[in-house]
């Protein structure tokens, strides 16, 4: 529930209120600045303020020039008798601060005026020689700051509801998105497309034509323009041609101007809080403002404009005219940071340069900081990594044969790293080389980057072992041979198994074995031999228990579920799970590997059991971040289709479509390996019940269980449509068109749709690519005109044909020109 009506600002009402007792109670209050973007609420916190500072008993003056008539004597009598604290509140910068200042002082300095009041201002967070640094430096007082952030997806949903009266539905949200978190835009957003009735009884967003944002909308950007000087307007416009993100340097080029003559206008943008810079340039801070002052230039100047931007960059892009795909690419591209994506970026930074020490310090900082739980774990396997990498292996076992707890591991490997280099000092060191390679590559799996963690991966293989390094050789070669069996090379992974098998010493073998024995488990379970995988995680079971490695007899425990899960043996798979929680509240540190995930096989257990209710509990609370957790949907390939398959069950569309959205940007991020476009198309196909994708996902997919459940999917789907197996084979070109998540209604396959249901049957993206291709062009050429990879282009050009139901480019462009 919001404090006061206000919606996401209960941590900044608390500092108001904090800071009201400090004026009451301090000889000397500092000065309070409220800072923020314009639109982002500073006027309505105030309005809030000062009903919150009355209640504190305090007397309010809204003005410096109130405040003089109120403390000189002779002050009108209507005005408010002084409390024994009083508080100034400022909201707009004052037109002559000098003046206001001046006069500030001269109150203060009134002999009946004491104590000081407090004061508490509002201003612009990038304006140049702020009011409120003058305020302090005149007054000699200090000041404290306190930064609005955009509104989040809870404060942000609960808005929208506000003003619409009904829960938004997941197209309005998406819409919402467009505004980057600023209330003012989202007000406007919502009441224009209500006055233009496009929001629906049930909160839903109607789309209609032409898509043009909404007037209201239109007209408040403009009066936002109409304030600027005529020079930040151009650079604006030329901006919103070259893209989201653009270069100084390129709107110079275009404006004719230089890049010094931009300056004025780009700091009069910036602080208005239209643009930002970032690390790709100057970008516009919502997409919303982009497409809106994109629309305010006239089609004709805009085509002529585009032509221009040709000539500088071959990057440009227009922002889409459909608001949903809009702000569904701003929730991809403005993911709301957790602490640990700022602290995975600066260990990149530092591992890929080499400074290993600075990384591990910084591990230790963040696992001793406020994290939630189920972050906690890539830190953990950073400082196996590190220690693992470096000369003594052993070292990670304390003295009973106990994995010893991340802390005490990162101080070993902290010691070790600052041991003295070998006398070969002068050339680099392979410790270093190798932990700061594997440290990379997990950071970069984590992530979800499969090509980059693979290659870091090799590096640290390549790395040249040195006499005292043997102990550890095997390391690497088995943790990239675990990435390679989930990307389906299984020739690759069995050549680094075996490497590793030949590199085993009496002395490291007791760690290692286990460990060959759990990761061709895994092959085998991928590859559907259960009866062999059993066997392989018993053996691996026996090692670990005969040494008490507890992480890795947990590791054997989850895998013996996972294999139990595979065989519907749900009292087996119980007692197995059941092992992995007794050895979690012993193991204090995460496994060497990218092991089973436990949180995945509760959800398994519980479906497998039709415990329905107890998924979805998980699924709202200590599980809620699985459906778009990128190292699970890479490693397990079926999981995408089973969220969404489970949103059907659970009734709940949001969960599909969160899992949809992470599933496919991981293919886009991850071009040329099968494994993952094939689990992007199994869920989209399942979700549009899409028997054409669903059939190729179930002759495509290498993981056993994954081809499984697309079998499934496809006789569940085609036995709802009465359709007989056999037949479509035969046919194989049934169109469907959703309705909604489980609702679907089948078209006949002779009839595809018309000219006009192609808006209804393909999205934006793909009724301009199959235009492009329609025209003759290929994928690398539509990649160019629509600014996409052509990787991206294939992929929706399979998703065109199937929809459509051709099976050509040729019988696209017939289609197209028949219409």
């Amino acid at each position: 529930m919001s404090i006061g009506g206000l919606r996401g600002r209960e941590h900044e009402l608390h500092r108001l209120a904090t800071y009201f007792d400090d004026v009451r109670q301090r000889e000397s209050p500092p000065i309070l600045v409220v800072e923020g973007v314009t639109g982002i609420g500073k006027s309505r916190l105030l309005l809030e303020a000062v009903n919150l500072a009355k209640q504190h008993n305090l007397t309010v003056r809204r003005s410096v020039a109130e405040f003089w008539e109120s403390s000189t004597p002779g002050a009108p009598q209507h005005a408010p008798p002084f409390s024994h604290r009083s508080l100034l509140v400022l909201d707009d910068e004052p037109t002559e601060p000098g003046i206001e200042i001046r006069t500030l002082r001269q109150v203060l300095k009134n002999a009946e005026f004491t104590p000081p009041p407090g004061v508490l201002l509002a201003q612009n967070g990038a304006a140049q020689d702020p009011i409120g640094d003058r305020i302090s430096d005149e007054l000699g007082v200090s000041q404290d700051r306190l930064q609005l952030a955009p509104l989040r997806g809870d404060a942000a949903r609960a808005v929208v509801q506000d003003l619409i009266g009904v829960p938004a539905q997941q197209g309005l949200l998406d819409a919402v998105s467009c505004a980057g978190g600023n209330p003012r835009l989202i007000v406007e957003l919502v009441e224009g497309l209500m006055e233009e009735e496009r929001v629906g009884a049930a909160g839903d967003l109607l789309r209609t034509t032409p898509r043009r944002l909404p007037r209201r909308v239109r007209t408040a950007v403009n009066l936002h323009l109409a304030r600027l000087s005529d020079e930040s307007v151009q650079l604006l416009r030329v901006g919103t041609i070259l893209g989201r993100s653009f270069q100084l340097s390129q709107a110079a080029a275009m404006l004719q101007r230089s890049v010094a003559a931009l300056l004025p206008p780009l700091n009069e943008t910036v602080t208005s809080g239209l643009l930002a810079f970032t690390d790709e340039g100057l970008t516009f801070e919502q997409p919303l403002v982009w497409r809106a002052v994109y629309e305010s230039i006239p089609e004709t100047v805009r085509a002529a404009l585009h032509l221009d931007a040709r000539h500088i960059t071959s990057g440009s892009s227009a922002p889409t005219d459909d608001l949903v795909t809009l702000g569904r690419e701003e929730i991809t591209r403005r993911r709301w940071p957790s602490k640990t994506d700022e602290t995975s970026g600066a260990l990149r930074t530092l591992l890929a340069t080499g400074y290993v020490e600075s990384a591990v310090l910084l591990v230790r900082t963040a696992l001793n900081g406020d994290m939630p739980e189920h972050e906690k774990p890539l830190l953990s396997r950073l400082a196996a990594d590190i220690i693992m990498a470096t000369r003594h292996s052993p070292a990670a076992l304390s003295e009973d044969g106990a994995i010893k707890s991340t802390p005490d591991m990162l101080a070993q490997a902290q010691a070790q790293l600052d041991e003295p280099e070998p006398a070969n000092a002068g050339e680099a060191n392979p410790d270093t080389q190798r932990a700061a390679a594997l440290a990379v590559s997990s950071l970069d799996w984590a992530a979800g980057y499969a090509k980059e963690s693979t290659r870091w991966g090799r590096a640290a293989v390549d790395v040249a072992v040195t006499p005292e390094m043997t102990p550890t050789r095997p390391y690497p070669h088995l943790v990239l041979a675990h990435k390679m069996i989930v990307l389906d090379d299984l020739h690759e992974a069995s050549k680094l198994v075996q490497q590793a098998r030949e590199d085993l010493t009496a002395h490291d073998a007791a760690i290692f074995t286990p460990v060959i024995n759990l990761i061709e488990a895994y092959s085998l379970i991928r590859s559907g031999d259960f009866e062999a995988a059993d066997q392989q995680a018993r053996a691996g079971l026996e090692s670990a228990e005969h040494i008490g490695l507890s992480a890795y007899i947990s590791w054997a425990e989850a895998v013996l579920a996972l294999v139990a899960l595979r065989c519907r043996d749900h009292q087996e798979a119980a007692r197995h799970l059941g092992r992995c929680r007794e050895l979690d509240g012993m193991v204090h540190t995460s496994s060497f590997f990218y092991t089973v995930r436990r949180q995945w096989l509760d959800l398994l257990l519980h479906e497998l059991r039709n415990e329905i209710r107890e998924a979805e509990g998980l699924l709202a609370t200590s599980h809620s971040h699985l459906p778009a957790m990128r190292p699970l949907l890479l490693e397990e390939p079926g999981a995408a289709a089973w969220f969404v398959r489970f949103s059907r069950t659970a009734d709940n569309p949001e969960l599909a479509d969160r899992t949809l959205r992470a599933v496919e940007q991981l293919a886009v991020d991850n071009p040329g390996i099968t494994a993952v476009s094939l689990a992007a198309s199994h869920a989209r196909s399942l979700f549009e019940c899409d028997p054409e994708g669903l059939a190729q996902a179930a002759a495509e997919h290498q993981d056993h269980w994954a081809r499984a459940c697309a079998t499934h999917d496809l006789e569940t789907l085609l036995k709802e449509r009465q359709v007989d197996s056999r037949e479509f084979v035969r046919t194989r070109g049934i169109i469907t068109v959703r309705d909604s998540v489980g609702s679907m209604r089948a078209v006949d396959p002779e009839i595809r749709p018309d000219a006009h249901e192609i808006h209804d049957v393909l999205g934006p993206a793909e009724r301009t690519i199959a235009e492009f291709v329609s025209q003759g062009l290929t994928n690398r050429q539509v990649a160019q005109r629509v600014h996409l990879s052509p990787h991206t282009v294939n992929y929706h050009l399979r998703r065109i044909f199937r929809k459509l139901g051709v099976r050509s480019r040729t019988e696209l462009a017939r289609y197209f020109h028949t219409r």
